[in-house]
């Protein structure tokens, strides 16, 4: 979504791929998607001319004994992954992700099934300052 556009349709609360700016503040919400043993992109945007202090925040495994693998792209480019296993590791998926988005970033952030082939449902949630 370009810059200074509104938020979401009629400026109501909105999920999907895309990025949302409310003023000084960005944000995208993937809602729930089934993901599988494929790579499932749960956002995918391109940033404005500002850059983007941001948390972004991973979850949805729900009740399954499936690992899931994580990961954040910046211009087709892996710069944040991990996995999270089951059940050792599932405090790992409510721990936020804090980075700096470049200005004019191509953001992909997804997740893949990586014990099953199942699908569960997964999200995320970006959350972040826009500077310019």
């Amino acid at each position: 979504m370009p810059e200074g556009v509104g938020y979401g349709p009629q400026f109501t609360a909105s999920t999907g791929l895309s990025l949302n700016y409310i003023g000084k503040h960005a944000l995208a919400y993937s809602g729930l998607v089934n993901v599988n043993n494929t790579e499932t992109n749960l956002l995918d945007f391109k940033t404005g001319k500002g850059y983007i202090k941001a948390k972004v925040q991973f979850n949805g495994i729900h009740g399954s004994n499936d690992d899931f693998t994580y990961k954040i792209y910046f211009n087709g480019i892996v710069v944040q992954s991990y996995l999270v296993a089951e059940p050792s590791d599932r405090a790992k998926a409510d721990i936020p992700l804090y980075i700096i988005i470049p200005p004019l970033t191509h953001v992909q952030c997804s997740a893949q099934n990586t014990e099953g082939s199942g699908a569960q449902s997964q999200c995320v949630a970006l959350t972040g300052r826009v500077y310019k």
